[in-house]
C-alpha cells in the first residue's frame, strides 16, 4: 500500500492520513519520517521532532501546543495537545 498524507501548507508541522484504515508503524512516509505509530484514517503524524510546548501547525494555523515532546512519526492527537485559547 502507497501512504498517502496531506500536508495542507509548506510550514505545517503535521499531515493528515488519507489511507483507508489508516496506516501501521513502520509505514515510511513519502519524503517524510516512518510511523512510529499505527495512524487511523484523517488523523494527524508529527512530520518532525516537536519539543514540549511547541506550536503545531495546520493549515498554517496553530492548533495547538505540544504537551510532551513528540518524535516526528508519531500520532498526534488530542491527549498530547494543549489547545490555544478561542
Amino acid at each position: 500500500m502507497t501512504p498517502v498524507v496531506i500536508r495542507m501548507q509548506a510550514g505545517d508541522n503535521v499531515a493528515i492520513v488519507a489511507n483507508d484504515g489508516g496506516l501501521p508503524a513502520g509505514t515510511a512516509l513519502p519524503g517524510g519520517p516512518t510511523l512510529r505509530d499505527k495512524v487511523p484514517q484523517a488523523h494527524k503524524v508529527a512530520l518532525v521532532d516537536l519539543r514540549a510546548g511547541a506550536a503545531v501547525t495546520r493549515y498554517g494555523v496553530t492548533i495547538g501546543y505540544a504537551r510532551a515532546d513528540i518524535p516526528a512519526g508519531s500520532w498526534v492527537h488530542e491527549r498530547l495537545l494543549a489547545m490555544p485559547a478561542a
